[in-house]
Order: structure tokens, then sequence, then C-alpha cells
């Protein structure tokens, strides 16, 4: 009983999967390949981590971003030392 059950399971299964895959490039939407087309790009293998694959403006917008975090990290540096030191009183 249990083998007619996997049996029956498997023939839906495959059954979905061929309808699934039987459409043809007419019922598909234009903007699917426009999205194929970008993905494709940002999934090569040419070494460069994802942020930095779109364009020179995600590169420009990377480093930005680095430079006001060591700002900020300065900053806070600065202001423990401020903190901690004690002011001599003259």
């Amino acid at each position: 009983m249990m083998n007619l059950s996997r049996a029956v399971v498997r023939s839906f299964a495959t059954t979905a999967s061929r309808r699934a895959t039987a459409t043809s490039k007419d019922q598909i939407e234009k903007g699917y390949f426009e999205i194929r087309k970008v993905q494709e790009h940002f999934q090569k293998k040419d070494g460069k981590p994802v942020f930095l694959k779109g364009s020179t403006f995600d590169s420009v917008l990377y480093r930005v971003t680095v430079a006001l975090a060591l700002v900020g990290i300065g900053g806070m540096g600065k202001l423990f030392w401020e903190l901690s030191v004690p002011q001599k009183d003259e």
C-alpha cells in the first residue's frame, strides 16, 4: 500500500513539473528576460563583491560610507580619550 501511494505522488509531481515547464516564450513576460540579464551581471565570477558590481556610483557610495564610519570611530576615540585623561588646570 505504501508503494502505491509513493507511485501516485511521484506521478503527480512529475506531471506538475512538466506542465510548469511547458510554457512558450509568448506566455512569459518581457520583464522576466530583463531581470535574468541583470541577475547574470551580478552573478559573474569576477572577484568583486556584489555591492560593488553595479556602477561607479556604488563604488563612490561605498567609499563615502567607509570614510564616514572611520570619522565616527575617530570621534569616539577622541571622546573616550578626553573623558578618560584628566585635564590639567593651569
